[in-house]
């Protein structure tokens, strides 16, 4: 029984470092495969084991001393499993010995004052030392987990519902394993004891193996709704470049008629027609074409269109667009996410104050492709200076989001700056042949 529960217990040592690391670290290296990476820590545990294996009940200091560099020594060099710096390594290999430490200590002390179990020759009995090792495993879940609600609460799905879920079973295992009715089977039936504890350990990692398949669900869906949303922005913003090309294209079958109807004027010396015509004419052009001409259909359509909305609501426009069409180093799909966001946020920032400011700069200088976008944006005094840039209310989560990822997956870099009520973005890209 010793035997088996000792193999166990190097068993459930590997899992919680492999939670450890994934908390802290992230995500593995994608060039390992999995099946290697799970054997990998399998085996450190078991090169732990063997080697440690004739300091069974053995809490010497130089045992002591012994397991942790060895300790160390492993963890650090799985550490290399996953992408961090050196120094993240050493401080989250040393964190996890600590905390195992601490669950130690804190093990032996209650059990200690349970059964006034002490050590004498500077060692234990085997059985009293599978109980600690256990119970001290079900500890260090329960601290993992804490770290682990604490280190994630930012990202993903962190429900207060969630975070109840993952810890409200280690904490209700250790209180059961701890209760003086419980704990008397520890006097009266060791085996049975730790064979329970063995049970709660396996029911807690099922437990969060569960949550996590749940948090994951939850979170594709959440995914699946933004890319619903940003489908309809991108079917909305796509209809507004289908437009501007079709009214070109309207415009310039039209044309021929014009120049039919002139030229008929001409030849019937009928001249005092021609002005007026002609300036229904140009009145009818200005309409359906783009007032912006870079080359780009996307810069053109948003552009002219953004000036039409920003004169219908009374708001001053400056653009600056000084660029070679041809030196553009993104497509049309990233470019019309990225402008069709930022341009959308300009206008609803200045939609709620009276005067509005927008300056765009859309520029190829340098060996960069640099699009600059500033809008006047006045804090409500009611409200108070927000913490982060990116929680300025005006701004949609998912177009910002969105705009990062495009800049990101085109290889630029995206600045936001909020001074002296202007709002600012800025967003570089190197050019090809740079």
């Amino acid at each position: 029984m010793l035997t088996f529960l000792y193999n166990a217990s190097f068993v459930f040592d590997s899992i919680l470092l492999y939670l450890y690391y994934q908390t802290l670290f992230g995500k593995r290296r994608v060039n390992i495969p999995a099946p290697f990476f799970v054997f990998s820590f399998v085996f450190a545990e078991l090169i732990f084991t063997f080697i440690t294996s004739f300091l069974v009940g053995d809490v010497s200091p130089t045992a002591i001393y012994f397991r942790i560099v060895l300790n160390i020594t492993i963890n650090f060099i799985l550490s290399f499993m996953y992408i961090a710096p050196v120094v993240h390594r050493i401080l989250v290999v040393i964190c996890y010995t600590i905390l195992g430490i601490i669950c130690e200590d804190i093990t032996y002390y209650i059990i200690y004052h349970i059964t006034n179990i002490s050590i004498e020759s500077d060692s234990l009995p085997e059985s009293s030392f599978m109980i600690i090792s256990l119970i001290c495993n079900l500890l260090q879940f329960f601290l993992t987990m804490l770290l682990h609600v604490f280190w994630k609460r930012k990202s993903g799905i962190r429900s207060f519902t969630y975070t109840m879920l993952l810890l409200i079973i280690p904490a209700l295992s250790l209180c059961l394993t701890l209760s003086p009715s419980c704990f008397e089977l520890n006097l009266t039936n060791p085996d049975l004891y730790m064979t329970l504890v063995l049970f709660l350990l396996v029911i807690n990692i099922a437990n969060y193996v569960l949550l996590e398949n749940v948090l994951k669900a939850e979170t594709l869906e959440q995914k699946s709704k933004h890319l619903e949303k940003q489908i309809t922005y991108q079917r909305q913003k796509y209809m507004q470049l289908g437009e501007a090309y079709r009214n070109i294209r309207s415009f310039m079958h039209d044309a021929k008629k014009h120049l039919f109807y002139i030229e008929q004027c001409v030849n019937e010396k009928n001249y005092e027609r021609i002005i007026p015509y002609s300036k229904e004419t140009i009145a009818d052009l200005e309409s359906r074409y783009c007032t912006v001409n870079t080359g780009n259909l996307v810069i053109d359509a948003f552009i002219s269109n953004f000036i039409l909305q920003t004169a219908r609501h009374g708001i001053e426009l400056t653009t600056s667009l000084k660029l070679n069409c041809n030196e553009i180093p993104i497509d049309d799909y990233h470019l019309t996410i990225i402008l069709g966001n930022l341009l959308d946020n300009a206008l609803n920032a200045c939609l709620q104050q009276f005067g509005g400011r927008i300056n765009i700069k859309i520029q190829t200088i340098e060996n960069t492709f640099t699009i600059y976008i500033t809008n006047t944006y006045i804090i409500p005094p009611s409200e108070k200076q927000p913490d982060n840039i990116e929680e300025i209310d005006f701004i949609h989560g998912y177009g910002l989001k969105n705009v990062k990822d495009s800049v990101e997956e085109c290889g630029g870099i995206i600045l936001m700056n909020y001074e002296n009520s202007i709002y600012s973005v800025t967003i570089i890209f190197p050019l090809n042949n740079s």
